[in-house]
C-alpha cells in the first residue's frame, strides 16, 4: 500500500484540554437556561451555548436577510474574502441582483453584480456596508480580489495580454479609487503600507512591492522552489511569505520565506494538515480547520490546540470558508447554511457554575460524521442535565497516532465517556481490561428499552464472550449476488464449490466485474477474515487450503481496473447478458434487492457470498455510526442517555435516515419488519445502459428470502487495517511470481501472529 495512503489511514491524535478538564467527575445538575437551548435563526441575533466550563456566545449575520444592510431583497450574496484588525471584522461581498425571468423560459434570468465591504465589531455591533464597487465589465477579467485588514479592496485586472495588467484599489468607505499599471500578473497580497505581487515567469518567481498609492518601490528575484506545489500561500505582517505544502514523502509543512534576505524557516505540520484548510492566525502562526472544528498550531510545532469545535458553538457545518482569529478566545468565520453564506463571530468565556451542565465526552478519530453531529446538537439543545462535548484525536505522524494518545488518556484516568468505534481501536483489549460498559445490561435496566426486540443475530455477531459492548443504531450486509439460474439458490459455498461453478462458465465470462486483485483481498478479508483470525484468542491460521485457494483466485483478477462512473442505482447490461457472474453488493435497505432482481440481474438472485469453508461468506457491518461506552468514565448515565436515543422507536422509525447519509437496516426488529413490508408495495427505478428501468415491488417470496438471509447471518465484518496491509504486502510477491501461494501464506501467518502476540 502506498505510504501516503497508509499515513492517512493511521491518522490520529490530539488531546483537547478543555473537554478533559471540565468537571465531569462530579454530579452537577443545572437549571435550564433558555439561551442555551435556543438556536437563533435570525441574522445578527446573539445566542449562547453553556457547556461545562465554558460558555460559547455567537453573533450570526445573514447578509441577505439583514434589512439594516440595505441589500435588495431577492439578491444573492457571495463572500469572496474576510479580514480584520483587532475588534473590527471586514467581509468582501459580491451582490448579485437578478433580472426578470424570460417569459418563454428559453433563457436563464441574468444578473448584475457589484461588490460591497461589510464591517462590524467583534460583538456584532456597528454593522454597515460600504458604497458599491463596480469592476470593469469588458475587455478582460479580474483576479485576486481581496479585502485588507482596514477594509480596503485590491484586485488585478488583466486586459488584452497577460503583460497588460492593472492594479485596482478601492476604499469604498472613503470613496477613494485608483488604478495603476502593474509589472505583471500573479498573486496579490496586502501588506502594511501597500501591496506585494508574487509573479511567475516560466520557472522563475519575481516579487514586486508597491506603496499605498500603487507605485513600484522594489522588486526581488525569489526562489521559485519555495512555492512549487504549495497548497496555500500567505503574506505575514513581518513581510515574509508563509507557504503550506508537503515534501516528497507527503509530510505537510509550513515554511516562512523572506525574499529580501533569502531566510527560510520550516516547521513540520501534523499529518492531519493534509486534509485541513489552513489559514493565517493572529495569536498563532497557522490555523487548521477540518470537519470538526478549528485548531491553532503551537509555536514549537509540537501539537495543536482546539479553538472551537462546531459542536461547541452549536453549528451544523463541515467547515469554514475563511477565518479571522480576533484573539485567543474570539474567532470570526464564514460558513454555509443551506447554501447561504453567513458570518459568525464566536467568543469563549468562563461560565458560572450555576449554569453548567454535566459534560459527556465523546472521543473519535478521523472525520466528524455529519449525521452524528446533528444528533449531538439536537441532544445538547433538548437535554437539561447533560451536554456532549467532543474530543478529537488528530494525526501528528506515524509515531504519535490516535490510538497511542487515546491509550494515554485511558491510562491517566481520562477515558472519554463515549467512543465512536473506529476499526483501529483495540476494543477487544479494552473489553478484556474491563474498560467498557455492558450495553446489554444497560438495555435491560432501561425502563423504555427493556423488552424491546432487536435483531438478535446482529447483536450476537458483536458480542464478546457473550457480552454486548456495542451500541449499533443500524447495520448493513456485504455479500455477493448472482442469478439463481447460474448458481441455484445457494447461501454460501466453499472454495471447491466456487471453482466448480467457475469451471462451467463460458469462456470470457467475467467472474467479478470491476474488481482488481487488491479489491478482492480487501473485500474478502472484510467478509471472511474471521475464518483465519481469532482476535479474542490472539490466534491466526493462514496456512490453510482455503486461504491458499483465495490467493490463487485473486491472481486471476486484473492488477488494476477502470471503475465506471455510475451511482449505486446505475448499471450496464453485463449481468443481464451473462457477461459477468458475481455482483458485489451492500444491502442497506430492504428495497435494495428489488433493484438487482428487476434491474441489474433481471431475475431472482442468490445471496451466495464469498467462498468460505464455513459457507458464511457474507458479513454484518455497523452502518456509519456505532459506539462503545466507558465503564471507567465519569458520566456513564449521561453517556447512556445519549447512546440510548439511537435505539428508541422514534429515532429508528423517523430519524434514522436523517442521520445515516447512506442508509442502513434498523436494529429494532419491529421497525425492520415494517421496512420489509414496505418493500411489498414500494416501487423504484434504476438505469441500465443509461436507460430508465422501472422497478416493481418485490413479491412476498422474494422479501421472505432476503429477510431470512439477513436474519440468519452471524458473521461480523473483520476490520483490521494492519492485518490487511500485511496481506497486501506479502501477496505481492505471489502475484509477481516470486513466491508460491503456500510460501506467502506462511509469511502472512508469521507476521500476523507476531502482531497478535504484541496486542495481547
Amino acid at each position: 500500500m502506498p505510504k501516503k495512503l497508509l499515513i492517512w489511514l493511521l491518522e490520529a491524535s490530539l488531546i483537547f484540554g478543555m473537554a478533559a478538564c471540565t468537571p465531569k467527575h462530579t454530579e452537577n445538575h443545572v437549571r435550564e437556561n433558555p439561551a442555551a437551548q435556543n438556536l437563533a435563526q435570525s441574522e445578527g441575533q446573539e445566542r449562547a451555548v453553556f457547556g461545562a466550563q465554558y460558555a460559547y456566545s455567537s453573533v450570526i449575520v445573514n447578509f441577505t436577510e439583514d434589512n439594516s444592510l440595505g441589500i435588495p431583497a431577492g439578491s444573492d450574496v457571495v463572500v469572496h474574502d474576510m479580514a480584520g484588525r483587532g475588534e473590527k471584522v471586514y467581509v468582501l461581498l459580491e451582490v448579485r441582483e437578478w433580472g426578470e425571468e424570460p417569459e418563454d423560459n428559453t433563457q436563464k434570468a441574468e444578473y448584475t453584480s457589484y461588490y460591497q465591504v461589510f464591517s462590524c465589531m467583534a460583538d456584532g455591533s456597528g454593522k454597515t456596508v460600504s458604497e458599491k464597487i463596480c469592476l470593469p465589465e469588458s475587455g478582460g477579467y479580474v483576479s485576486d480580489l481581496h479585502v485588507s485588514e482596514d477594509g480596503c479592496v485590491g484586485a488585478l485586472f488583466h486586459s488584452d495580454t497577460e503583460e497588460n495588467v492593472r492594479l485596482l484599489f478601492w476604499d469604498a468607505f472613503q470613496n477613494v479609487h485608483w488604478e495603476k499599471q502593474a509589472a505583471a500578473g500573479g498573486y496579490l497580497f496586502f501588506r502594511k503600507d501597500g501591496f506585494v505581487l508574487l509573479a511567475r515567469k516560466g520557472e522563475e518567481r519575481e516579487i514586486f512591492y508597491y506603496d499605498s498609492q500603487g507605485e513600484l518601490t522594489d522588486r526581488v528575484q525569489a526562489d521559485g522552489s519555495i512555492f512549487d506545489g504549495a497548497w496555500n500561500c500567505y503574506f505575514t505582517p513581518d513581510d515574509r511569505f508563509l507557504v503550506i505544502a508537503s515534501d516528497q514523502e507527503g509530510i505537510p509543512y509550513a515554511e516562512w520565506y523572506d525574499p529580501k534576505t533569502g531566510g527560510q524557516e520550516r516547521q513540520t505540520l501534523p499529518d492531519i494538515a493534509a486534509r485541513c484548510q489552513t489559514f493565517l492566525g493572529t495569536t498563532a502562526d497557522v490555523l487548521l480547520c477540518d470537519s470538526a472544528g478549528v485548531y491553532q498550531l503551537e509555536p514549537d510545532g509540537d501539537g495543536l490546540t482546539k479553538l472551537f469545535s462546531y459542536v461547541d458553538v452549536d453549528l451544523d457545518i463541515d467547515g469554514f470558508q475563511t477565518v479571522y482569529q480576533i484573539d485567543e478566545r474570539r474567532l470570526a468565520g464564514i460558513f454555509s447554511d443551506g447554501g447561504v453564506q453567513m458570518l459568525g463571530v464566536f467568543e469563549r468565556s468562563e461560565v458560572p457554575e450555576a449554569l453548567q451542565k454535566q459534560v459527556v465526552v465523546l472521543g473519535f478519530t478521523g472525520e466528524m460524521d455529519p449525521g452524528l453531529r446533528r444528533q449531538i446538537l439536537a441532544f445538547n439543545r433538548e437535554n437539561s442535565r447533560y451536554r456532549i462535548t467532543i474530543k478529537q484525536y488528530l494525526s501528528y505522524n506515524e509515531e504519535l497516532d490516535a490510538i497511542a494518545r487515546l491509550n494515554t488518556d485511558i491510562l491517566s484516568g481520562n477515558m472519554p465517556d463515549i467512543l465512536l468505534v473506529d476499526e483501529k481501536m483495540p476494543l477487544q483489549s479494552y473489553s478484556r481490561k474491563g474498560l467498557l460498559a455492558d450495553v446489554g445490561k444497560l438495555i435491560e435496566e432501561d425502563e423504555e428499552l427493556d423488552g424491546t426486540q432487536f435483531m438478535e443475530n446482529v447483536l450476537d455477531a458483536f458480542r464478546v464472550d457473550g457480552v454486548l459492548y456495542y451500541v449499533i443504531p443500524a447495520f448493513c450486509v456485504d455479500t455477493l449476488v448472482a442469478k439463481q439460474s447460474k448458481v441455484e439458490d445457494r447461501r454460501g459455498w466453499n472454495q471447491d464449490e466456487f471453482f466448480s461453478v467457475l469451471s462451467k462458465l463460458p469462456q470470457g465470462t467475467e467472474i467479478l466485474s470491476e474488481t482488481s486483485r487488491y479489491d478482492y483481498l480487501r473485500d474478502y478479508m472484510r467478509v471472511c477474515g474471521r475464518e483465519y483470525v481469532d482476535m479474542d484468542q490472539g490466534k491466526c491460521s493462514f496456512r490453510t487450503e482455503g486461504f491458499v485457494s483465495m490467493l490463487q483466485f485473486a491472481r486471476l483478477l486484473p492488477e488494476t481496473v477502470e471503475k465506471r462512473d455510475f451511482d449505486h442505482n446505475s448499471f450496464d447490461s453485463r449481468y443481464l447478458e451473462d457477461r459477468a457472474l458475481l455482483q458485489p453488493v451492500t444491502i442497506r435497505t430492504l428495497l435494495d434487492p428489488a433493484v438487482w432482481i428487476y434491474g441489474s440481474m433481471g431475475e431472482d438472485i442468490a445471496y451466495v457470498g464469498y467462498p468460505a469453508e464455513s459457507r458464511e461468506g457474507s458479513c454484518i457491518r455497523a452502518c456509519e455510526v456505532s459506539f462503545v461506552l466507558s465503564q471507567k468514565g465519569g458520566c456513564l448515565d449521561g453517556a447512556w442517555e445519549f447512546a440510548r436515543s439511537f435505539l428508541t422507536e422514534d429515532f429508528q422509525r423517523d430519524r434514522l435516515y436523517e442521520i445515516l447519509a447512506e442508509g442502513g437496516l434498523p436494529i429494532r426488529k419491529d421497525i425492520f419488519e415494517e421496512r420489509a413490508q414496505r418493500a411489498a408495495v414500494q416501487e423504484g427505478y434504476c438505469f441500465i445502459n443509461d436507460a430508465y428501468i422501472p422497478v416493481p415491488p418485490m413479491t412476498q417470496e422474494q422479501i421472505d428470502r432476503v429477510v431470512d438471509f439477513i436474519g440468519n447471518l452471524h458473521n461480523p465484518a473483520f476490520e483490521d487495517e494492519v492485518i490487511r496491509n500485511i496481506i497486501y504486502e506479502e501477496a505481492e510477491s505471489f502475484f509477481q511470481g516470486q513466491k508460491t501461494a503456500e510460501d506467502v501464506a506462511g509469511l502472512i501467518q508469521n507476521r500476523v501472529q507476531l502482531y497478535l502476540d504484541e496486542r495481547m
